[in-house]
Parts: C-alpha cells; sequence; structure tokens
C-alpha cells in the first residue's frame, strides 16, 4: 500500500504539471517533504493525506491503493454552495444523463 501511495503522489503531481514545491506551498510543508512521500521514507499525517487528495481531486482511498480509478471527473466541490444549489446541481447532472 506504502508503494501505491508514493507512486500515485508522483503521478498525480506529473500529470497535473506541478512541482514538488508547488504541492509543498499548497499543504503547508516543505519540499523535501513531499520528496520523501515520494520515495517512501516518510508518511503523510491523515490531515496532509486530506490535503494532497483535496489537491488532485481524487480519493484518500484512491491515494492509498483502496480503489483502482481515478474519480477525478466524478468530483464536484460544492464547499460553498447552499442545500438548495446543491439540490438544483444534482438535477441538472440526472437530466444530463438522461439525454
Amino acid at each position: 500500500m506504502e508503494n501505491t501511495l508514493a507512486q500515485r503522489l508522483i503521478q498525480l503531481r506529473e500529470k497535473n504539471n506541478f512541482s514538488q514545491s508547488f504541492v509543498a506551498r499548497q499543504i503547508g510543508v516543505t519540499p523535501a517533504l513531499i520528496s520523501a512521500y515520494e520515495k517512501l521514507e516518510r508518511k503523510p499525517s491523515l490531515e496532509k493525506l486530506i490535503a494532497l487528495a483535496d489537491i488532485y481531486h481524487v480519493s484518500t482511498d484512491y491515494l492509498l491503493g483502496r480503489t483502482y480509478q481515478d474519480d477525478s471527473s466524478k468530483i464536484i466541490n460544492v464547499e460553498h454552495l447552499s442545500d438548495k444549489q446543491i439540490r438544483i446541481l444534482r438535477d441538472l447532472i440526472e437530466t444530463m444523463k438522461q439525454n
């Protein structure tokens, strides 16, 4: 599982054309720590694992190798939307699926 985490962190960073420095700034660590995650020298804390999943728009399960598909196409950030707006989005998505 650790090897999967390291491989997926590298894959996702390269897929998004992110440098280790950029990722480090986004989650509040040093580039050296990102490198250590990718080399299996260190494991991210739960907080940092969640932050990594957030910047790559994947689930923590995907990072940990518990799922095999990058579900980024299924993730929509609704953090600042009201319940009503979220319902409207769900209805719209369902309508689009039917057409």
